[in-house]
């Protein structure tokens, strides 16, 4: 990288011999650039896209571009200079390539009520085009930025930015100011930070998560900083921020339910299977491979396969109490995403293989793994049974795999008399109510129980809590309103219908269920016993 030098040639004429220097050395770097150019006549110049810069006096800040051809750069303020070998210098030059070059900043020439701008000139090819502007902040304004500890680090701190809790700082100043800038994925406590004139105001900085760049550090760097400004914009502070990542430990996971246990695999390893769970009435299935999600620091995590052994106790996959000698659970991990797949089972009598095996896949954090590698099965198994913190908090799936036999799929109702004793409908075959529902509420899932008056009934409509909320209406034949008992409610089955059958009970009631979406979905008839 070639360098040109303007030297002071005295005491109080030397800023004014210095700009004078300065045309004298601009030319220069042109006519040299100009000559060293002649091979790259043939190269049309790409000039890098302008960045500003807002700085203080005394600071160094590192400037970088890219040229395509030879270069030369120029400042065109005295106080904005060019770092070399421990020189000062106001114009480099260079070859193509990425360039840094550090700028210091003077104090030369500063005035009270004026702020400075400082242009860098890029010189390719025989064209000169702005880069770069460098802001210099009015003097005797003075602020300073104290870290949580109370430390003051205005000059080559950095801030912190929190996870999902607010790192915390203090600004105090001899102006009024605001925090003006700051990047996109950083979020201000509060939304807006305003000082008064010498009083201590605190701030708060956290990242705004978007499920992936929470998960991975942020270094300091003058691209990512908060800017600090008067009310008119004359004086500006910036200072860096960095970001450390998530809290080493902390680990969130997504399934493609909210339950981990109680999944039956095909024998094929082609179907997942999940019947109702925690007061869901539906089903999930899932097919090929399981889906999961695991975000922790950096995406470092590790997996961790247990199974059930000969002993009826769970085991680390692989110990002696194994049935098999070989990996048959797998996992694909892409970053923070993860494919579970199984392998189709065929027991083997004549080698004592199990109608059915189990499994047990979890996730742990880098950090929580190193704490209990060295005791992996002791620390993650209780009493043969996974132990219950990571069952809550690491347990990515839970499940046997088996023959599953096709059960005839029922569509109708579950209905409990007096809340326990399980009655069955059936299919609705009087054609009056058939064509009342069908006209009125577009209905064809209609059925029928018999009860007597005083009755109390829990009807379970065998709906998903996606598709039904509770809405339900209690009419006659005639699309009158019932008045009767009622009640929604919820229990281990599921949500339901509770009813106490009318004291005057002479003609059939008709309950109607309303979806989510509006559209009336199955009917039940009630009709007098004697």
């Amino acid at each position: 990288m070639k360098k040109f030098s303007l030297k002071p040639l005295g005491d109080s004429c030397m800023k004014t011999l210095c700009k004078s220097g300065l045309f004298i050395g601009l030319l220069m770097a042109f006519c040299l650039a100009a000559c060293s150019d002649d091979d790259d006549n043939a190269v049309t110049p790409i000039f890098p896209e302008k960045q500003n810069l807002i700085c203080n006096s005394n600071d160094t800040r590192e400037f970088t571009f890219v040229a395509n051809t030879n270069w030369s750069l120029s400042s065109s303020a005295i106080w904005c200079k060019f770092k070399t070998d421990d020189e000062e210098e106001f114009v480099l030059s260079g070859t193509a390539g990425t360039q840094t070059v550090t700028l210091v900043i003077t104090d030369d020439n500063m005035q009270v009520g004026n702020i400075s701008v400082a242009k860098l000139e890029l010189t390719m090819g025989g064209q000169t085009i702005v880069i770069g502007e460098v802001t210099r902040s009015e003097v005797d304004y003075k602020l300073k930025i104290y870290d949580k500890e109370g430390n003051d680090i205005t000059e080559n701190g950095v801030l912190k930015v929190g996870y999902q809790e607010y790192f915390c700082f203090d600004v105090e100043a001899n102006f009024r100011f605001a925090a003006t800038n700051l990047p996109g994925w950083v979020e201000l406590e509060g939304g807006s930070l305003v000082g008064a004139v010498n009083k201590k105001v605190q701030g708060g900085l956290r990242i705004i998560e978007n499920e992936s760049r929470e998960k991975y550090p942020v270094s300091a760097s003058d691209e990512n900083v908060i800017t600090f400004s008067d009310e008119e914009g004359r004086s500006f502070y910036t200072i860096r921020l960095a970001y450390e990542g998530m809290t080493p430990g902390k680990m969130e996971l997504k399934r493609p339910s909210s339950y981990a246990t109680d999944w039956v695999v095909s024998m094929d390893g082609k179907t997942f299977t999940q019947k109702s769970t925690g007061g869901s009435t539906g089903e999930v299935v899932v097919k090929k491979r399981m889906p999961f999600t695991v975000k922790t620091l950096k995406d470092d995590f590790e997996i961790v396969f247990l199974s059930e052994g000969w002993d009826g106790n769970i085991h680390l996959k692989g110990s002696m109490y194994d049935f098999f000698t070989y990996e048959w659970v797998h996992c694909e991990k892409d970053e923070g995403n993860l494919n579970l797949t199984v392998d189709d089972y065929i027991p083997n009598a004549m080698n004592g293989d199990p109608d059915e095996r189990s499994g047990y896949v979890l996730a742990f954090s880098r950090a929580e793994y190193e704490k209990i590698k060295d005791n992996l099965e002791e620390a993650i198994v209780v009493n043969g049974e996974i132990d219950y913190k990571y069952e809550q908090n690491n347990l990515l799936i839970g499940f046997t795999q088996k023959e599953v036999k096709e059960e005839p799929q029922n569509n109708s109702f579950k209905i409990k008399k007096g809340g326990w004793e399980e009655v069955s409908p059936s299919k609705t075959t009087e054609q009056s109510i058939l064509d009342f529902l069908q006209g009125n509420y577009m209905l064809d899932e209609v059925y029928s129980i018999s009860a007597n008056a005083g009755d109390y009934y829990s009807i379970y409509p065998l709906l998903s809590e996606s598709e039904w909320a509770g809405e339900a209406y209690v009419i006659n034949k005639r699309d009158e309103e019932v008045t009767a008992s009622v009640e929604v409610s919820m229990d281990g089955d599921g949500m339901y219908f509770g009813i106490t059958v009318p004291a005057t009970f002479n003609e059939e009631i008709i309950i109607v269920f309303k979806g989510t979406d509006y559209f009336f979905k199955k009917a039940l008839v009630i009709t007098p016993a004697n």
